[in-house]
C-alpha cells in the first residue's frame, strides 16, 4: 500500500472572523465600562483597540499575547507585548480586559488575581457561559469545540467563586449573545419521532439560553 504525506495539504490552523473585523456586545460593553487606558490580554489582532478609537476613545492602548499574527498590519497606535499572560508582569493601567481568556488557562484565579491587581479602577471579565440544560439534550455549544480550552466554560456560581478567591468583587455583571437553541433540534428528525422533537423545540424555546457572561471587577 502506498501512503502519500497530506501533511502539506491539510490546514491545521483555524483563521476566524473574530480575529479582525466582528464587532460583539461585548466590544460596546468594553466603550461603556473602561475608565481610561487600556491593557487588553490576549489582544489578538488588537481587534477591540480598533473598535474603540472608531468610536472616539482616546486613551493608552497594552495589548498581550503569546503570539504575532503574520503578514498582519497591527495598528499603528498600540503598544504590543508578545509574551506569557500567565508569567509577565502586567503593567498598571486603568482598565484590564480580560475576554475570553479564563477558559484557556489552568489557573483562572491566578490571571484574574494578577488583572485585579494590575488595575486602578477595574477588570471586564468575558467568559463562555456552561448551558448544562443544552447539554443534557445534545446540543453542543460552541466553545465546547475548542481544543485550547481547559474549562468547561462557567456557571454564574463559579464566576462569582472565582472572582471572590481572586480579591475582587462584581460590581456589574451581564450575560450576553443569546442562543437559538432550537436550531439543534431539527438535526434530531431523522432519529426521533416528530412528537418529541416537538416537545424539545417547546422546551427550547421556553427558556433563555445565552452564549457569554460578561462582568464588571472590581478590588474587593
Amino acid at each position: 500500500m502506498i501512503r502519500n504525506d497530506c501533511s502539506e495539504t491539510v490546514k491545521k490552523e483555524f483563521d476566524f472572523g473574530w480575529k479582525a473585523g466582528a464587532v460583539y456586545p461585548t466590544d460596546f460593553l468594553a466603550l461603556e465600562y473602561q475608565k481610561g487606558d487600556i491593557l487588553d490580554v490576549g489582544c489578538g489582532t488588537c481587534r477591540l483597540y480598533n473598535f474603540l478609537i472608531q468610536r472616539g476613545w482616546t486613551g493608552h492602548y497594552v495589548g498581550i499575547d503569546v503570539q504575532r499574527y503574520e503578514d498582519y498590519a497591527y495598528p499603528a497606535g498600540v503598544e504590543l507585548m508578545m509574551s506569557d499572560a500567565t508569567t509577565v508582569t502586567f503593567p498598571k493601567t486603568d482598565t484590564v480586559v480580560l475576554y475570553w481568556l479564563l477558559e484557556h488557562v489552568e489557573d483562572p484565579c491566578a490571571l484574574l488575581s494578577k488583572s485585579i491587581e494590575s488595575c486602578q479602577e477595574n477588570v471586564l471579565l468575558c467568559v463562555p457561559k456552561r448551558n448544562e440544560a443544552l447539554w443534557e439534550r445534545g446540543v453542543v455549544e460552541y466553545h465546547q469545540l475548542d481544543k485550547t480550552h481547559q474549562h468547561c466554560g462557567f456557571s454564574k456560581e463559579e464566576v462569582n467563586h472565582i472572582v471572590r478567591l481572586s480579591g475582587g468583587k462584581i460590581r456589574s455583571y451581564k450575560e450576553t449573545n443569546k442562543i437559538n437553541a432550537t436550531v439543534g433540534v431539527n438535526l434530531w428528525n431523522n432519529r426521533i419521532p416528530k412528537g418529541v422533537v416537538l416537545v424539545l423545540s417547546k422546551i427550547f424555546s421556553s427558556k433563555t439560553f445565552y452564549e457569554n457572561i460578561w462582568c464588571e471587577v472590581v478590588k474587593e
